[in-house]
This record gives structure tokens, sequence and C-alpha cells, in this order.
């Protein structure tokens, strides 16, 4: 019979005890996240794409609101893609509390462009305009400096960030050169860019451009591959946001094509014609990603403890 040395029966042991097992986090965004490897990467790795169904789009449709003292009029679709892309990530459902208080405050500076990210606990299942995290958002609260009496909410900050977005002309005056579809080179770059991103689950805003003066911003979810080689972008639209969207990559000509997107936005003898499609805000990633790292480097430590 072959002896095992004490120190070989003894690392047997140890390996099966539950002291010794990975610890481990899930949750509403992410499983099996190991607290051993916990990078970026990681966490986008172990991302559900269960999280970002249409189901948990936020049941406001994209609204006006009038620029430079009612010169034109702007939709909110920037501010409202950018809202998405972080309730996606930093929202967890069932959560045991939910945004109220200070840190309703915290929300609506994150929403108006505050760099600075809460992670949102949200009791409900879903987002709902009348109750939990939304509800709260929408109900906003009241600021009192002096004489001055301010309401602030999700439609405020909402549209303060449009704005000011929409405004940085140096960043966007890119976007009015030209008066639709874009190089097919550039439409390639684009869609490179588009799958490297998703793949990760790196969810990912662009301007959608029919011509200079009709373009609208969705967020991209994820992809999906036809047998043509043709390429379904997965897009919330703010317009439609009971439902998701779709953006073509037409591999025959290496151009994009959306129709359910520019519907009622063109002519309607003009929304099967190609589209300028750009890639917008990759560094508004960073904050979400820091808020993430953050948050989960805190529930590992916390198991350790245990």
């Amino acid at each position: 019979m072959k002896k095992i040395s004490l120190f070989t029966l003894f690392a047997v042991v140890a390996m099966n005890l539950p002291a010794f097992a990975e610890k481990t986090v899930s949750d509403s965004l992410v499983k099996d996240l190991s607290c051993s490897k916990l990078t970026v990467n990681e966490i986008y790795r172990r991302m559900s794409q269960q999280q970002f169904s249409s189901d948990f789009h936020i049941p406001i449709t994209n609204w006006g609101v009038e620029a430079r003292g009612g010169l034109y009029e702007l939709g909110v679709c920037w501010s409202l893609s950018r809202a998405q892309r972080l309730f996606f990530y930093l929202n967890r459902w069932n959560s045991p509390s939910t945004v109220q208080g200070p840190q309703t405050l915290q929300v609506l500076n994150m929403l108006r462009g505050d760099s600075t990210y809460p992670m949102l606990l949200n009791q409900e299942s879903y987002l709902r305009t009348d109750l939990g995290l939304l509800g709260n958002l929408m109900d906003g609260i009241r600021i009192h400096k002096g004489d001055a009496n301010t309401h602030r909410n999700f439609r405020s900050e909402i549209e303060k960030y449009e704005l000011e977005r929409f405004h940085k002309l140096g960043k966007n005056l890119k976007y009015l050169i030209g008066s639709g579809s874009r190089s097919k080179k550039n439409n390639r770059e684009t869609k490179n860019q588009l799958l490297g991103n998703l793949q990760m689950n790196k969810l990912t805003m662009l301007i959608v451009r029919a011509n200079r003066m009709a373009q609208h911003v969705v967020l991209v979810k994820r992809f999906q591959r036809l047998s043509n080689g043709d390429i379904n972008f997965i897009v919330y639209d703010s317009n439609h946001p009971s439902q998701d969207n779709i953006l073509t990559f037409r591999e025959s000509d290496s151009k994009f094509y959306s129709p359910g997107i520019v519907y009622g936005v063109v002519p309607t003898k003009d929304i099967n014609d190609p589209l300028g499609v750009y890639v917008v805000d990759e560094k508004e990633r960073d904050p979400i990603e820091t808020t993430l790292i953050r948050y989960y480097s805190t529930l590992c430590s916390s198991l350790n403890k245990r």
C-alpha cells in the first residue's frame, strides 16, 4: 500500500474546506465573478446579456427640449442613451434598498454629467415611473437656496445633459460634415469596432445620421450574424423604448441601414437609404468601470472577512 505523507493529506483536505474555496460574486449583472480575478475585462466577461434585455429599458419615450432660447428644438436621445447605459451597468435588481433621500441627488448629478457614479440598488424587478429607482427620480428633489426654489428630477437632468453635450461644437462638428452615409472603409472600421466591443459586453453609443439635419443617438447592445454575411446590431432606441430596434451592416456594399430607426425621422421614400454611423462617448465607460471595480472589490472584501 502506497504511503501518503501528512503534508499531502493536509493539502488535499484543505483544498476542500470552505475557507479555501474560491470566493465568487453573483448578482443581477454578473455571474460567478472570481474575487481572485477582479479586473475590468473579467467583470465584462461575466456579465449576463439578460441584464440588457428590452425588459429593462427606460420606459420613457424621447421628447423635445427647446435650445438657444427657443431658436430650435432638440430630442434628448443622446442623454437617454447615456442614461440607459448607466442603468444597465450600475443598477442591481431586487436589492434590499432603493434610491432615496441623499442618493437621489447623487443619481441626478450623474444624469446631468457628474463623473462620480453611485451604484443603484433597486427593490423592483424592472424600471417603473411610479415606484423604485425611476419613480424616485421622476419625483425628484427640491433644493432651497435663499429665495430660490429649484426642482430637479429625471427629466430636468436628462435635458440639461443633452443641451450641454449637443453644444460641444468642437467634438460634434465632424458629424455635420457630409450629408448621409460614410465611406466603405469608415463603415468597415465602425463595424469591426462594434463587434470587438460587443464581444466583451461593452455597450456602445452611436450617432445614426440619415442626413445633416436628421441624426439620432442609439445604444448598441449585441449583434447577430446572418447567413448571408450581414450583421444585425440590436439597439436601444429612445424613440421606441418598449422594444429593441435593428441597425444592419450589409456585407455586399459595406453600408449601414435601418428603416426602423429613421422611420418618422425622414420622408418614407428615404427610409431605405444608407446611413452614416459614428461611435461616440467611448471614454464615458471609464467612470462606469471605476465604479464597478470599486463595488465588487468591496463585496469581495466583505466575503473575505466572513
